[in-house]
């Protein structure tokens, strides 16, 4: 039977407290569209010890092309294991997508070990591309797809437009096993879904300004809530992960989605939040968020310096507009994850410190708060400032292998002090302790668990006396989690 064999590549920590990972939503949803009777097989490097073995299982000569999806950085590095393994066995055309490949599609194709690359949002050309390899046509022009022309050349189409969500599919979960993937949070069966995509703001930092061109574009509440209950009934599920970039962009959508996830009897998880749409909500309309069962919000702070934010990120809104935004929120039962990014070109160590302070201020607010640590900033190839830092000499890698390596601790804004950078690197490794998220998900490294507690109020006075040197409990902590993570 012919079949797609769909590579998922191992993406590092970002998992290491939910109980199961996060589904393989971009892989599943790039294949939406592909015909009924070619069949989906899943390789999951985080799920299979011996994922080579999985490859070598999964591939047959009915294979029509092989899938991979990377963030830029190790998940890179990992994906290109996985295409060797495949290059090893059967000579079957590999084809990238996702952020990475898209943001830098010229150095993609390039490698050796890419075939095609799909540019942008992939269900339709992916399909395309599937369907005149089936045909024999390896060589056919497919709108968004980036390929080798034989003579050491590159071939390319232009994207083609961006589509409506309604007139998508979704996800083609049925194809696999998804039960690997139902976590819990909060004690409840979560599944995870994407009624939107992108943002229409200009945040300097930020892959939307490239991926999808600061569109954004959303699915009707009917489509979404229509969908999201057939995830709830076949997967017995209590709550959903809404992956929204910018989930209350249109209020009276999102509102109407809320209030169409109670009548359903599910709680929601809510991805993209922004500051600027949380002035907009009424504190009744606060409430009714919480009474419709929203049970946790991600808003991106990112930075506690107006300089910062509104003339180097351009972010919406002032330090006192987010403080007046996390004070509405405090003493609620709703949880608020506020994430914060340091260490941005041309960011001075007070600038940081304020960011810093900042973060434990929101932390302090009440124990509804959460932070996932304080994120170093690392350049998204094509966004604003990765293009003003290469204009300026700074050294990108120039290959996909060198992307895969690609990671803050070798790469990260050499531009600053030396001071500096310890001071970010020690921060970091504390900043990741000071709250209970380990609680939220079903986390069952019980270890693990354990360390996060009775470390937290070591960290909390590292933080407020600024006492980050020396840190022996570093390395027992990457002992620990190396050991977890086998």
């Amino acid at each position: 039977m012919p079949n797609v064999v769909l590579l998922q590549p191992r993406i590092g920590d970002m998992d290491q407290f939910r109980d199961r990972p996060t589904p393989p939503v971009g892989l599943l949803t790039a294949a939406s569209l592909l015909p009924g009777d070619i069949e989906l097989r899943l390789v999951d490097q985080r799920l299979e010890r011996d994922w080579a073995a999985r490859v070598a299982e999964r591939l047959d000569a009915d294979t029509v092309a092989v899938g991979i999806t990377a963030l830029t950085g190790g998940m890179v590095q990992n994906g290109l294991a996985m295409a060797a393994e495949v290059r090893r066995l059967r000579d079957v055309p590999i084809v990238w997508g996702g952020v990475h490949a898209s943001l830098l599609p010229e150095e993609t194709i390039l490698d050796p070990l890419v075939d095609y690359v799909v540019e942008g949002e992939g269900e339709a050309a992916f399909a395309q591309l599937v369907s005149e390899l089936r045909a024999g046509r390896s060589d056919a022009e497919v709108p968004g797809v980036w390929r080798k022309d034989g003579a050491g050349g590159v071939v390319r189409t232009p994207r083609a437009p961006l589509m409506r969500m309604d007139d998508l599919p979704g996800m083609r979960d049925e194809a696999v096993d998804m039960e690997p993937y139902i976590g819990r949070f909060l004690g409840r069966r979560m599944v995870f879904y994407q009624g939107s995509r992108g943002c229409p703001h200009e945040c300097r930092y930020c892959y939307n300004n490239v991926f999808n061109q600061r569109r954004w574009r959303a699915a009707s509440p009917e489509r979404v809530l229509a969908d999201v209950d057939r995830l709830r009934r076949r997967y017995d599920a209590g709550s959903v992960y809404l992956l929204d970039d910018n989930f209350f962009i249109d209020k009276r959508r999102a509102m109407a989605i809320l209030e169409g996830l109670q009548r359903q009897g599910l709680h929601s998880v809510l991805q993209g939040v922004d500051v600027d749409t949380l002035e907009r909500l009424s504190d009744d309309e606060l409430d009714f968020i919480e009474q419709a069962g929203v049970v946790r919000i991600s808003v991106g702070l990112e930075s506690g310096d107006d300089r910062v934010r509104n003339r180097l990120l351009k972010k919406i809104g002032d330090v006192a507009t987010l403080k007046r935004q996390m004070q509405r929120l405090a003493g609620r039962r709703l949880l608020v994850l506020a994430s914060f990014v340091v260490g941005f070109p041309g960011e001075t160590l007070p600038e940081i410190r304020r960011s810093v302070d900042l973060a434990l201020w929101t932390l302090g607010l009440g124990d509804n708060f959460r932070m996932p640590v304080l994120y170093n900033y690392v350049p998204f190839p094509g966004t604003p400032l990765f293009q003003e830092l290469r204009a300026d000499g700074f050294p990108f890698p120039t290959t996909l292998e060198g992307w895969g390596r690609y990671e803050w601790e070798n790469v990260v804004m050499r531009t600053h002090p030396a001071a500096t950078l310890d001071y970010l690197e020690r921060v970091t490794f504390v900043s990741r302790f000071l709250d209970r998220k380990e609680a939220d998900f079903g986390f069952e490294h019980r270890a693990m668990r354990l360390a996060y507690r009775l470390y937290r109020p070591f960290a909390w006075q590292r933080m407020r006396r600024g006492l980050l040197r020396p840190l022996p409990e570093r390395a027992l902590y990457l002992a620990l989690r190396d050991r977890v993570s086998r």
